[in-house]
């Protein structure tokens, strides 16, 4: 077996996100990771409705 490397070379647009630097992008991220979940059947429906309006509610304060 070969055993091949993986190097990472440069990263261009480097740069932290977080609430106050990207927050639409965080809120839909997350909020995508929920309705995956829901299409999973990890969580159902109503879980995902009531965790993405509690995210929502994280991001307008």
């Amino acid at each position: 077996m070969i055993n091949d490397v993986i190097k990472q070379i440069d990263v261009e647009n480097d740069m932290e996100v977080n609430r106050k630097s990207q927050a639409e992008f965080l809120f839909e991220y997350q909020k995508s990771v929920l309705l995956n979940l829901s299409e999973q059947g990890v969580i159902n429906d109503i879980q995902c409705q009531q965790c993405i309006e509690k995210l929502a509610w994280q991001f307008r304060k």
